[in-house]
């Protein structure tokens, strides 16, 4: 029966070079270069030694920063203004409308009463 260590290089037919990753009972688990893990029963797999060496692993590449232009600054500040003013003009006009109402019903209310 083939008996593989852990990190022994080894090559599959199907899916190529890979490292041993991990020896259980009857099975073998190999990472393959593609970083796909896949469990082999041993004894049916056909997994050769190989002497190729693992490929260099390299680093992640990171999300590069947005550079803050002077006009983009600009634009959210002005955007930000307008947004104001209009909150501003809608809470103008809600008091307004309240107010009204409360004129409104003072006048029912006396008309009534009368």
């Amino acid at each position: 029966m083939k008996r593989f260590d852990v990190g022994t290089r080894v090559h599959e037919p199907t899916y190529g070079h890979g490292s041993v990753i991990s020896v259980e009972d009857a099975f073998t688990r190999i990472q393959f270069d593609d970083s796909t893990a896949r469990k082999f029963l041993t004894s049916l797999a056909k997994i050769e030694l190989s002497s190729e060496p693992a490929p260099a692993k390299r680093p992640r590449a990171r999300k590069a920063k947005a550079k803050k232009t002077a006009g983009a600054t600009a634009a959210k500040s002005a955007a930000k203004k307008t947004a104001g003013a209009t909150a501003a003009k809608s809470a103008v006009k809600k008091t307004v409308k309240a107010t009204k109402k409360s004129a409104v019903k003072k006048t029912v209310k006396a008309t009534k009463k009368a």
